[in-house]
């Protein structure tokens, strides 16, 4: 069973059969998929390899974290337009826990805790119906980066978030357990 926002099995979610990579609706998904399966060294693809130019179309909905193994937190250290305006503030320098609402803040971390240190790609998606709006809908494609010495370093996501910013500005964005793992070591070779 999935877990519940704050709860320890927050991470769960599906984990897809070996030597398949994800299908995505909006082709900007595989762009940055590519970009990283590209540039793997081992099962990550290097912090220092990420290149905004061969990311230019998803670049405002990309966001990139750093983990604080100390802390067991993630710090933003990038945030494209559309992930701060999703938010409602510039999350560069942030923690989690500064701007999501509580139980959030703790299922992300489970989520990309658990996409670093397994390492997985980690596909979400979630449309929220307006009857049940109380957190903007968004699709995400998350994947995990190495530092200098093959060692995790954090992550780099592209979020597609779903909304109305008349009138659903101020609802945060969806966090939590409908998704699909890709574990690392069982994606296929090169590139989909």
């Amino acid at each position: 069973m999935v877990g519940q926002a704050g709860n320890a099995g927050a991470a769960e979610g599906a984990v897809a059969e070996p030597g398949v990579w994800p299908v995505f609706r909006d082709p900007r998904f595989l762009t940055l998929l590519r970009h990283w399966a590209s540039n793997r060294v081992g099962l990550m693809m290097p912090r220092a390899v990420l290149d905004p130019v061969d990311i230019k179309a998803c670049l405002a909905h990309i966001w990139l974290a750093q983990y604080l193994p100390g802390e067991d937190s993630f710090v933003f250290r990038l945030a494209g337009e559309r992930v701060n305006e999703a938010w409602g503030a510039n999350i560069t320098g942030k923690r989690s826990e500064e701007f999501m609402p509580a139980a959030s803040a703790v299922t992300a971390t489970q989520i990309y805790r658990r996409i670093l240190l397994t390492p997985a790609v980690h596909v979400g998606y979630r449309r929220i119906e307006p009857a049940e709006r109380q957190e903007k809908g968004a699709e995400r494609l998350v994947v995990p980066l190495s530092d200098a010495d093959g060692g995790p370093w954090g992550i780099v996501g592209m979020s597609l978030y779903h909304f109305n910013p008349v009138t659903e500005a101020d609802l945060p964005p969806y966090v939590g357990p409908d998704v699909t793992y890709y574990p690392c070591a069982g994606l296929p070779s090169g590139s989909p």
